[in-house]
Parts: C-alpha cells; structure tokens; sequence
C-alpha cells in the first residue's frame, strides 16, 4: 500500500501506457530516465513529461511541487532528433 510520501502516475509513452509508484520528492527527470528505460525508448533521445499540455520544467523539481495527485495523467513526449 503506498504510503502519503507516495505518488501512483499513470504515464503514456510512445510505446504505451503504464502506472507506477513514485516518491514524491522524485524529481521529473529521473521518472523521465524510469520510462524510457521502462518502456523501451532511445536514451539518446530527449522526452519532456506533460500533464494537460503544461511540461513539466525545470526537470529537476521534485513531483510535488506541480502538485500532481494520485492517479493523475502524464504523457512522455519526444521532443527532440536524437542525433
């Protein structure tokens, strides 16, 4: 059972959709790094995590800060060439 300094995310990525369980001190570019090894996408790749159309920047914030809820919606975006 996840605990009050948890956070349950429902992420979609180009290669599908999963939840996970964070803490909520995790900061966005590490839950960035868990879904593209997660899921399978190119390291080198850039992604940007957005919530409503709204990214989520500077990636070094922690979750809390954008104050995301359990359950909340997150889609990982490829924002970049990869080259």
């Amino acid at each position: 059972m996840p605990s009050d300094q948890d956070i349950t995310l429902n992420i979609a990525t180009p290669r599908g959709a999963f939840t996970e369980t964070f803490d909520k001190n995790t900061k966005v570019e590490e839950v960035i790094a868990f879904a593209i090894e997660k899921m399978g996408l190119t390291p080198g790749e850039q992604f940007d995590l957005v919530q409503d159309g709204t990214v989520l920047q500077p990636v070094t914030r922690p979750l809390v800060s954008f104050g995301l809820k359990d359950g909340d919606k997150l889609e990982l975006v490829a924002t970049g060439s990869g080259v």
